[in-house]
């Protein structure tokens, strides 16, 4: 099966949501410290968690597309 390729905005989109997904995990990683209640501690645990695995599976996928990007 062909790989699909990403438009030139589609690849900016996932370069943007990645920058905003990544400043989100560097603030919660940072708060987590400072946290004393224990439901919130879970929860950023998780968010931390999330961020970083949405992190790799956009990385994933524009090492996927990589070098196909369309120029229509």
């Amino acid at each position: 099966m062909a790989k699909s390729s990403l438009a030139i905005h589609e690849t900016l989109e996932i370069h943007e949501i990645m920058t905003m997904k990544q400043a989100c995990l560097v603030k919660a990683v940072a708060v987590r410290s400072f946290v004393k209640d224990e439901t919130l501690e879970k929860l950023i645990a998780q968010d931390i968690k999330d961020s970083e695995q949405a992190l790799n599976n956009l990385q994933k996928l524009l090492a996927d597309h990589e070098g196909g990007g369309s120029h229509e």
